[in-house]
């Protein structure tokens, strides 16, 4: 795996169990324990975004006023997407602590 240097922001959702969010800044590369996380979701990778290419990525994602992605087409709308459906993933397999089960019902 490529280590990630530089100037960096996260653009991509936020990762809550990584405190995580979008536009973190991170001045000289990612922190190492980031890295078992690229590891489970190589996608996250993506989305630590040179500074010089910001504008560019977020343009592309289209962001509204409440900040939902907006964006259709791109690399990194794929990116953002895939890294919302790892995380996804994690809550769905996690079992509630209190040990209750919660059902939704659609109407």
């Amino acid at each position: 795996m490529k280590e990630l240097t530089g100037q960096l922001l996260y653009m991509g959702p936020r990762v809550h169990h990584l405190g995580l969010g979008y536009g973190a800044i991170f001045r000289n590369g990612i922190h190492k324990s980031l890295y078992p996380a690229i590891q489970q979701c190589p996608t996250l990778a993506e989305m630590f975004i040179p500074v010089d290419q910001v504008g560019a990525v977020r343009r592309e994602l289209n962001f509204d006023y409440a900040h939902n992605m907006k964006g259709t087409t791109g690399k990194h709308v794929a990116f953002y997407r895939e890294i919302q459906r790892w995380i996804t993933s994690l809550t769905q397999k996690q079992p509630s602590p209190s040990g209750v089960t919660i059902q939704k019902h659609h109407a």
